[in-house]
């Protein structure tokens, strides 16, 4: 257990240790055209972080979440919609102090943590969920009578059933699927895929053209560290992956357009 420790200690160092690079190597180059599409998993309770998910790193603790809101607020960011952030990328309009707020897999704890704190600031963002859980609902994920929009929520696809690993070296499944077999993933209509995330944010060489058939205005990627500007790829938007062990100066830098 010690030595388990031990591992998880030096792993977090050395995570920190790339986040603080990445913050001073990468320039925002795009700060000021691009806009910042920030990318969450689950929010849980500080007592359910600190006692059943301590290194996970995908399920950050409702404090930081709403430590992270305050700072927006305070700071006066506009949060949009996607229908918003299509609209600022298909125009000309001047860009104003904006950040757009994702959350995949559609946990039970967006409904439940997400939201209340989502309506206490204001703030608008969109929950991408995964069809199969809609269609046959899975304890811990959102289900289709929890699937209620409002003027700051909304619900897009994360795929029917494309959350899978396979064999290989981080391989997941659609990087082994055949066009065929992810246009009829799409055809299994769970929710609206107007507006799509790809399950890892994985794409593959060639999904545009079943993107376009099955009408998808946009597609969002994962980990590109730029912000989304009208020259990113409509399907391959890049968005920031916040976790509980991101810093907050990362989080600083990841929304800063100066």
């Amino acid at each position: 257990m010690k030595e388990r420790m031990k591992l998880s200690v030096v792993a977090l160092l050395f995570i920190l240790a790339v986040f603080l690079l990445i913050s001073i190597i990468i320039p925002h180059d795009n700060s000021l055209s691009g806009i910042p599409v920030l990318g969450y998993h689950g929010v849980v309770e500080d007592e359910v972080k600190e006692h059943k998910y301590p290194w996970y790193p995908y399920a950050v603790s409702k404090s930081e979440f709403e430590e992270q809101m305050k700072y927006l607020y305070d700071h006066h960011y506009k949060t949009l919609s996607l229908k918003q952030f299509d609209k600022w990328y298909s125009s000309k309009s001047k860009k104003q102090k904006c950040v757009v707020l994702t959350f995949d897999d559609g946990y039970s704890n967006f409904n439940t943590i997400v939201k209340p704190i989502l309506k206490k600031y204001g703030f608008k963002a969109t929950c991408f969920v995964i069809g199969k859980h809609i269609a046959h609902p899975t304890k811990g994920f959102l289900c289709k009578k929890d699937l209620k929009k409002d003027k700051n929520v909304q619900y897009y696809s994360h795929s029917y059933n494309m959350h899978k690993t396979v064999e290989g070296f981080d391989r997941k499944i659609i990087q082994n699927m055949k066009p065929s077999e992810i246009d009829r993933d799409f055809k299994m209509r769970g929710v609206s895929h107007k507006y799509f995330a790809y399950p890892y944010g994985r794409s593959i060489s060639g999904i545009d053209d079943i993107l376009m058939n099955n009408h998808v205005r946009m597609a969002f990627g994962y980990n590109q560290f730029v912000h989304a500007t009208r020259d990113s790829d409509r399907y391959y938007i890049p968005r920031y992956m916040v976790l509980s062990i991101t810093p907050f100066f990362m989080f600083r830098w990841m929304v800063s357009q100066t």
